[in-house]
């Protein structure tokens, strides 16, 4: 039997926000992996809800020090970047041009560890709820500013020769729980989609 280790760096959509059944598409991923018996994989949730690209270079390394095995083959997983996007107060949390770098350090620094990565598309938002979000009226999130900073991320990982999967159509305004954060069935549609890019590429 060999083993796969399997590192999803993310935000509060990689974290699981708002899947009140499976607690979000990667344990939903996880579950489903289960199921290939000639395979033991170890998945490792390494979303945190607000990540940016500036935080997660500051402890990535760290992440997959903790973690990385020689004897295994990894995979890394990269889903960040809508909350780079996010404006407060006409401004981007992190401007496009820092994004751009961060991205690169990013996959930089993974392929020390691994020739395996997959990035990760953006997601579209509802702007009926996003302009401003629930929970604070100084955040914005629009459809505009996240297909900026998706197209950069394509770019970059074509650039880079990274496999890019892109995600911005895949879910529709009924499996977003709160305009941003995906709902059952919409973790459950990330966790598919990203389950059969794994498959063609990795697994």
């Amino acid at each position: 039997m060999k083993n796969i280790n399997i590192l999803i760096f993310g935000d509060s959509i990689t974290y699981g926000a708002w899947d009140k059944e499976n607690g979000g598409w990667v344990n939903r991923l996880r579950l489903a992996l289960e199921n290939k018996r000639e395979t033991y994989f170890n998945i490792y949730n390494l979303g945190i809800p607000g990540e940016t690209t500036i935080n997660l270079k500051k402890r990535f390394d760290n992440e997959c020090n903790y973690r990385f095995n020689t004897n295994d083959k990894t995979i890394i997983i990269f889903s960040v970047g809508i909350n780079d996007s996010q404006i407060i107060k006409d401004k981007n949390l992190v401007l496009i041009k820092d994004f751009k770098k961060n991205v690169i350090d990013l996959i930089d620094k993974a392929k020390q560890y691994t020739l395996y990565i997959l990035f990760i598309g953006l997601t579209k938002v509802d702007e009926n709820r996003t302009k401003p979000v629930l929970w604070d009226k100084n955040i914005n999130y629009s459809n505009k500013e996240v297909m900026k900073y998706n197209e950069v991320l394509k770019n970059i990982c074509k650039e880079k020769v990274i496999n890019y999967l892109d995600i911005f159509n895949l879910l529709d305004t009924k499996d977003l729980d709160d305009g941003l954060h995906p709902n059952n069935s919409g973790h459950q549609k990330l966790c598919e989609e990203i389950l059969n890019c794994l498959q063609d590429y990795y697994i």
